[in-house]
């Protein structure tokens, strides 16, 4: 994430950058405020293009890039270390002090200049909220909608509810503010063909005590292993459910549902210990495949109730196979958890 520096009050934080940043004196459309005469409304844009950082001046009174005037509404480039001045005033002074690419963040509403919480939370596709050990929100973005979503952890219903730039979270008793900045790292990925639920074969290894279960998929003609995680042993349990519910005849689209609170119980454990795994299963397969698919494709939600989503799976508990759909032929290669 780009940062600035204000020369003339270096015991301010850093400011950072948007992917399009506008300086001015309008207090309602511009990113950075200078309250001066001399500053046009909108006086200078600085913006992320092609992979790069550019300054452009679009003022009355002229911007500076160390000491040279930049041409009117011509895009130079910025290097570290760069001094910006408008107006020619050495008052209204910045230096760029990190050139990094925007990135989608979290700022602390009640933070003050001096204060740790100053520092920004930097978001990936998916996050747990404020920690992965003390979860309180799950928040992550869902490719084929190009939309920002958040969970409550502890929520049986399971909602998630949209969000978008600006908006407020309030997590470990503190306020904090969503600033979207650019689509994700992983959003070129879209440019393949979106994967779908059936298009995924998984298949489970699960160890004849049932302490560790082992995932692996295949895709596209790919195969990935998704190492061993505490939560693929519940996603195993939901395409178990799945499986029972096929063999009582139960039509695809009706097989699988069970409420949340079901598992909790099924599972001895809390509702909040259930949403994580769930999430956790969600986020690493949307990693594993580079966003080319949604966390739907692993788990489904309607309502209350949630499945297991594949249609191709099958389950090997030590070196035999114990449940098989949408797979007629059976490799002969079994991973051992």
């Amino acid at each position: 994430m780009a940062t600035i520096l204000n020369l003339n009050n270096e015991s301010h934080s850093l400011s950072y950058l948007n992917a399009y940043h506008c300086f001015g004196r309008s207090t309602t459309n511009v990113d950075t405020v200078i309250d001066a005469p001399e500053i046009s409304r909108l006086h200078t844009i600085i913006e992320w293009v092609d992979d790069q950082w550019f300054i452009r001046d679009i003022s009355s009174n002229g911007t500076w890039l160390n000491d040279k005037k930049l041409l009117k509404d011509t895009p130079q480039r910025l290097k570290l270390g760069d001094k910006i001045y408008f107006a020619k005033a050495e008052e209204h002074g910045f230096i760029i002090k990190e050139l990094t690419p925007p990135q989608n963040m979290l700022f602390s509403v009640e933070a003050t200049n001096n204060d740790a919480l100053q520092k920004p939370i930097i978001l990936k596709d998916y996050n747990l909220l404020p920690s992965e050990n003390t979860p309180e929100i799950a928040l992550f973005y869902v490719h084929s909608k190009n939309q920002w979503y958040k969970e409550y952890i502890d929520d049986e219903a399971g909602v998630a509810y949209l969000v978008t730039d600006l908006d407020l979270l309030n997590f470990a008793n503190q306020n904090w503010q969503l600033k979207l900045n650019t689509p994700t790292n992983n959003t070129t990925h879209l440019a393949k063909a979106k994967l779908f639920a059936h298009q995924i074969k998984y298949r489970f290894n699960l160890s004849q005590d049932e302490e560790t279960t082992e995932l692996t998929i295949t895709a596209n003609g790919e195969e990935f292993y998704l190492l061993t995680r505490a939560h693929h042993y519940l996603t195993l349990s939901l395409a178990r459910d799945r499986d029972e519910d096929a063999k009582k005849g139960i039509d695809e689209y009706n097989q699988g549902w069970r409420l949340r609170e079901t598992i909790v119980k099924e599972l001895g454990e809390d509702m909040q210990f259930v949403n994580t795994h769930i999430f956790r299963a969600k986020s690493q397969l949307v990693s594993m495949l580079n966003g080319a698919c949604d966390g739907d494709a692993l788990i489904e939600t309607r309502g209350k109730k949630i499945r297991f989503a594949g249609s191709s799976y099958r389950i090997y508990q030590g070196n035999k196979l114990i449940v098989n759909r949408g797979q007629e032929k059976v490799s002969l290669t079994v991973m051992h958890g």
